[in-house]
């Protein structure tokens, strides 16, 4: 059996896709440290916690989903299908259009912020490095 889920992955519009309900499958596809992120009482996005920092994908309220992930029903604490109209709410919610200038914006801050921290602590490590090495050289 297979059931009717939303695929989303960075860069690209909102998929729609059949997979098996299984957690093995999800973990196999998106990555082993799973991300649970309630839409709602029936619907639930998978991400992967480790995704790579400078995969931006979605922004959902405060949350910035890094690489692909999935969107699921729920119904009973089981994996089911999406309905026609949960589809349509979820496709539209993440068309990539409307996410890509906010992500795009905060990526470029993000990463520029993240590039200078590097930066900076390279510094501090090369100057305690000299120190270090001046110490042992006397």
């Amino acid at each position: 059996m297979r059931i009717k889920v939303l695929l989303v992955i960075p860069n690209q519009e909102v998929q729609v896709v059949k997979i098996p309900p299984s957690l093995k499958f999800i973990k196999a596809f998106i990555g082993e440290n799973l991300f649970r992120l309630k839409l709602n009482k029936d619907t639930i996005l998978f991400a992967n916690k480790d995704a790579n920092l400078e995969d931006f994908n979605r922004i959902v309220g405060e949350n910035i989903i890094l690489g692909t992930f999935f969107v699921i029903s729920i119904k009973n604490n089981c994996r089911v299908s999406m309905k026609k109209k949960d589809i349509r709410r979820y496709t539209n919610m993440f068309k990539l259009r409307k996410h890509k200038k906010k992500v795009d914006r905060y990526k470029e801050e993000y990463l520029e912020e993240y590039y200078s921290n590097q930066k900076e602590q390279k510094q501090k490590n090369a100057e305690r490095n000299k120190k270090e090495i001046f110490k042992i050289a006397a």
